[in-house]
């Protein structure tokens, strides 16, 4: 490779201290059986020309970037041209390799202008293709493959916590030199990335400060994190895209986290985006709105939300929570989506104002359908709500670190204001939620008969204290006198007074002037689907792409070289102020001369081992014992692992040789062990205190 270096102006370049390589391979054989040409044929070196860039030789080249802070292709300043890589692919390592072993980035553009990238497959880079401070570029119909990912910690029997992203920082580049993703774009404006599909990494596409561009017509599904990524990129078209089983974080009916995975993800400060007609289905959430740290975190006075975005015509169905968060922001707008089958909520929006909920289809959402938390001025109307826990849950609570935070210092945080109009309720537990919230004015919804009686407490009218208390419920009926089920506490109305807000007028018809892209939203119409939260299937590097073809997942018999023994356990209780097992372990020991349960059981795959055991023991401040014996043929190195929830220590042959002994969320230790033929003794002391609890013991050969 010719190397050269530069102080790159972007903040990028700086916050990595990039430096960068320009090398083309041929497709001539080299010694190394790799097909790569010599450092000086090819394309040049970029200069401002008309039209420096050329098309590639057809061909495979591997070529590895020198490592996590170089490029392999780099065009500075160049002003006009395309870059045409069909038959041509290129990478950084050898497809079918560890995810986590890929390094750097395959094509770097920075400061150019009306410049194309055309065609090909790109893989096995951090970042394949990385444009700052440009203008006018285009990525059409590259196909990407095999690019960054994290190797998840996370099983089907238990959560890491280490899995989580970090998407709140972003401003000195943590996301691409944290997570990489197939493409990255930065300080850019005027970008259209269209009919780009990329499969096996984590994420597909970021855009950071970057406006006035348009993403639509690609395909970025199966990826352990986000389908597409912004941050604090604004005035954006979205549309006509698939970023569907963007997940981590999720084991089929044992825990559903999705680690701020996403379809689609927006932070601080992305406004006035029109996100329409995309499928961005199974993801941790299908939309992940959030107003960034400037607001929230720092109380920035000046700082906005994530504003005046419209999401129109989405399918946003089975999130592992949310089908649509949007939190901290003002003015957004949520029309004919579907936010169906999601684990969590439909829409979940905390602390959002003026938002606007309209003509959505919410259907069997295992929690609320839609759920807003210090909410104001939102209007809620013209949806079909039906077989949820909760159709509708508006409310204010306590919150201190967000009411009493930098946040509620330049914010108001009360629940108030909410329209709820027209909307039809069919078959939910509970129509409404609605506790400590004041203003709401409800009309023209329609119910199915209910099961239960609605439950009112300290209900009364806003502007009327003294009015007659069954009058003020009366104005939930809907029109044919039916009447919703559900729970009102410390909560105000205001009648209808007969004239709809404008907001409704505004947004009940609304067709955007314009959607490129022509893509199929629904995954049925592209003969896609794979069913509801039970096709997702997580595996080491992410879910489990079955439109591929590729075999299912095999789900790991827990316990490696453990699998089959036996363990001696007893389960005991404890008192947090008496037997605190981390301040007084000797006591805590104790309690076990009274045990609660004393058997028998297989491996250990949570910290009961068997249901009947759980119920005897309960959730909460118990501690157990257990031991078991295994044969070592071979002997050698061999790999403990450990989930925890909470403090875990373990002993081998009579020493400790892992320790965790803390309270902490789910987590994986693991200690490498030198192990003699013949037969070992395992021992292993739990305890949990509130809350999750996890306990996975495995042992491998190395």
């Amino acid at each position: 490779m010719i190397q050269f270096a530069r102080r790159f102006r972007t903040v990028t370049a700086l916050a990595l201290g990039l430096s960068v390589a320009f090398a083309c391979s041929s497709p001539e054989e080299s010694e190394d059986g790799l097909r790569g040409r010599s450092a000086g044929e090819g394309v040049p070196v970029p200069q401002e020309r008309s039209n420096p860039i050329e098309q590639l030789a057809p061909g495979t080249y591997i070529k590895p970037a020198r490592d996590d802070r170089s490029a392999v292709l780099v065009f500075e300043g160049v002003r006009g041209g395309t870059l045409d890589l069909r038959d041509v692919e290129l990478r950084g390592q050898r497809a079918g390799e560890d995810l986590d072993a890929a390094t750097g980035f395959g094509i770097f553009l920075v400061d150019c202008t009306n410049v194309t990238i055309r065609g090909g497959l790109i893989g096995g880079y951090k970042s394949c293709i990385v444009v700052e401070g440009c203008s006018g570029i285009t990525i059409e119909n590259v196909r990407f493959d095999g690019w960054y990912g994290q190797r998840l910690r996370s099983t089907s029997y238990a959560e890491d916590l280490s899995d989580w992203l970090r998407p709140h920082e972003n401003d000195q580049a943590e996301w691409l030199s944290n997570y990489g993703g197939a493409i990255s774009i930065t300080d850019s404006t005027g970008v259209l990335v269209r009919g780009c599909r990329g499969r096996r990494g984590q994420n597909g596409i970021l855009l950071t400060r970057v406006d006035n561009s348009e993403i639509y017509d690609n395909d970025f599904s199966f990826l352990s994190g986000w389908g597409l990524g912004m941050y604090r990129s604004s005035d954006n078209i979205v549309s006509h895209n698939v970023f569907d089983y963007c997940v981590r974080g999720y084991s089929h009916d044992v825990y559903w986290r999705g680690q701020d995975s996403a379809g689609i993800l927006m932070f601080e400060q992305c406004s006035r985006n029109l996100v329409a007609r995309n499928s961005a289905t199974h993801g941790g959430d299908g939309v992940f709105l959030y107003a960034g740290q400037d607001l929230v975190d720092r109380g920035l006075e000046s700082a906005t939300g994530s504003d005046d975005n419209v999401f129109f015509e989405n399918d946003l169905r089975f999130a592992v929570a949310n089908s649509f968060e949007g939190t901290f922001s003002r003015g957004n707008a949520v029309v004919y989506n579907d936010l169906s089958g999601s684990h969590q909520h439909g829409l979940w929006g905390g602390y959002a104002q003026d938002m606007v909920v309209i003509g959505n289809e919410i259907d069997g959402t295992i929690g609320g359908g839609v759920t807003i938390e210090h909410g104001q001025g939102c209007l809620i109307a013209d949806n079909r709500i039906s077989n949820n826990e909760v159709g509708i849950e508006l409310y204010w609570d306590e919150d201190p670190e967000i009411v009493g935070g930098a946040y509620g210092q330049v914010r108001d945080t009360l629940s108030r204001g909410h329209s709820i109009l027209q909307n039809k309720f069919k078959n939910n537990v509970l129509d409404f939620v609605l506790r400590r919230t004041t203003g709401i004015v409800f009309h023209a919804n329609e119910y199915e008969p209910g099961t239960r009686e609605p439950y009112f407490e300290n209900v009364s009218a806003e502007s009327d204290p003294s009015l007659d208390t069954t009058t003020v419920q009366r104005w939930l009926d809907a029109l044919d006198g039916s009447y919703p089920s559900g729970n009102l506490s410390e909560v105000t109305l205001d009648p209808w007074v007969g004239i709809e807000p404008p907001a409704l007028e505004e947004w009940r018809g609304y067709r955007p002037p314009r959607i490129p892209g022509s893509r199929d939203v629904r995954a049925e119409e592209r003969d896609e689907f794979g069913g509801g939260l039970e096709s997702i299937v997580m595996g080491e590097w992410g879910p489990w792409d079955f439109r591929s073809g590729e075999p299912r997942p095999k789900r790991r018999r827990p316990g490696g070289i453990l699998a089959s023994s036996r363990w001696q356990a007893t389960w005991f209780r404890w008192k947090l102020n008496e037997s605190d097992p981390r301040t007084a372990t000797r006591a805590w020991r104790n309690r076990a001369a009274v045990p609660l349960v004393e058997r028998e059981v297989g491996t250990f795959t949570n910290p009961w081992a068997e249901d009947d055991i759980r119920r005897q023991v309960g959730n909460d401040f118990f501690g157990l014992f257990a031991e078991t014996s295994f044969v070592v043929d071979r002997p050698g190195t061999y790999a403990l692992s450990v989930q925890s929830d909470d403090g875990v220590r373990v002993f081998l042959d009579g020493e400790v040789v892992l320790e965790d002994w803390s309270l902490h969320a789910p987590k994986r230790d693991d200690a490498e062990l030198t192990l003699t033929r013949g037969r070992h003794l395992i021992r292993l002391e739990y305890f949990q205190i509130q809350g999750a609890a996890a306990l996975v013991v495995d042992l491998r050969e190395k």
